[in-house]
């Protein structure tokens, strides 16, 4: 049988529905292509995501680009990681964020007023969350493509990290941009100013444990989990509306209602399709033997297809509870949601006011899968639409 890993679709929920219904005849299969036991069904992946005693994230410190980031660890330095990172996601500090950001996607969006058309990821998400971070982090503008092509080349190596060309790339871009970082940082700190970059510092000399390296780890990690991520959920929740239209309307007429179009679109398109872990120890994973050392892979994308989590998963709702685990679950909880929902809200915004006729190209199909734009996820390379 062809795995649903490797299957191209016109919409977004054949993923999900396909391991769905794997899930429903079985808790867990191994699947080739993901070299993993899969965890299919949702009581056992949301388990599974909040026990990091048994299935930890370890084996991302085999890799120098990520060993010193939260991602790597978990326990005491996992959490003191992630105080440090809730500093500068606090309320206050993400208020002053959005604040800068509605401009940045009025201006991305609004580029594309005047035309009938545009493939709205080529055209404005692959750019918008790199125009963000340059504008919160004080980076100069002409970092942009430099900025996007070094994070493409580290997160391409994390994905085929055997792949000995892709890792040299990866390495000299990891090395490259650390580098960068490090000069802004200490720029930073001679003329400390109210944006990221210097919520980051403060948070660090607040938590205590301040070195320009332990900023550095920071910002790139933010810039490694913060793009090719965002770029997927803002494909997801804007085609995931635009393929629904009443829930579009709803959206279109009462804004609070956005927060519900991402977590939903979350859950429906499944752009997080999910999550390894690595067994620390010799256990069992839905009644299933798995050893100390192998990998599993908690399927996101089954999960939310589960009926007995979500009845009629196949429909679109902006009322789901409970919401998606498409920003995990438990400790290692996305840190970063609280900057993507801003970034979403202030997209939405912007395309609904300049766009009120927006709307799918039909001459134009959409293709989803997983891997798309060559990354571990599942998504779209291209959202052609309407615009006039």
């Amino acid at each position: 049988m062809t795995s649903p890993f490797a299957v191209s679709s016109s919409s977004p929920t054949t993923i999900g529905m396909s391991l769905a219904e794997l899930g429903r005849a079985r808790a867990t299969v191994f699947d080739e292509h993901m070299g993993a036991l899969v965890v299919l069904r949702h009581k056992d992946v949301s388990a599974a995501l909040r026990d990091t005693g048994r299935f930890g994230t370890g084996f991302y410190a085999a890799s120098p680009a990520v060993e010193s980031m939260m991602i790597a660890h978990d326990g005491a330095e996992h959490s003191r990681q992630r105080r440090v990172h809730n500093r500068f996601f606090s309320p206050g500090a993400s208020a002053r964020y959005a604040a800068r950001i509605a401009p940045i996607a009025e201006r991305t969006f609004g580029a594309l007023a005047g035309r009938d058309r545009a493939d709205l990821v080529d055209d404005a998400f692959a750019r918008y969350p790199m125009e963000v971070f340059l504008d919160l982090l004080g980076i100069p503008d002409e970092l942009g493509d430099q900025g996007r092509e070094w994070v493409r080349a580290i997160v391409t190596w994390l994905g085929s990290p055997m792949d000995e060309q892709l890792a040299a790339a990866g390495r000299t871009a990891f090395t490259d941009l650390s580098a960068y970082a490090g000069t802004l940082i200490e720029a930073e700190v001679a003329n400390p100013g109210d944006n990221l970059l210097g919520e980051i510092i403060r948070a660090h000399l607040t938590e205590g444990g301040f070195t320009v390296d332990a900023c550095t780890v920071a910002v790139v990690s933010l810039l490694l989990g913060g793009l090719e991520t965002t770029i997927q959920m803002l494909s997801a929740t804007v085609s995931s509306l635009l393929l629904n239209p009443s829930a579009l309307d709803r959206v279109r007429t009462d804004r609070d209602r956005r927060d519900d179009a991402l977590d939903e679109s979350f859950r429906w398109a499944n752009p997080s399709a999910g999550l390894y872990r690595l067994v620390n120890a010799d256990t069992t994973v839905a009644g299933v033997p798995v050893s100390a050392g192998s990998m599993i892979y908690l399927c996101i994308a089954a999960a939310h297809y589960d009926r007995d989590a979500y009845p009629d998963p196949e429909v679109f709702r902006l009322d789901r509870n409970p919401s998606h685990l498409g920003f995990g679950l438990g400790p290692h909880c996305c840190v970063g949601a609280p900057l993507a929902r801003i970034e979403v809200r202030a997209a939405l915004d912007a395309l609904l006011d300049r766009f009120p006729r927006l709307r799918l190209d039909p001459s134009q199909p959409l293709a989803f899968r997983y891997g798309a734009r060559g990354f571990v996820q599942h998504g779209t390379e291209s959202l052609p639409v309407l615009l006039t």
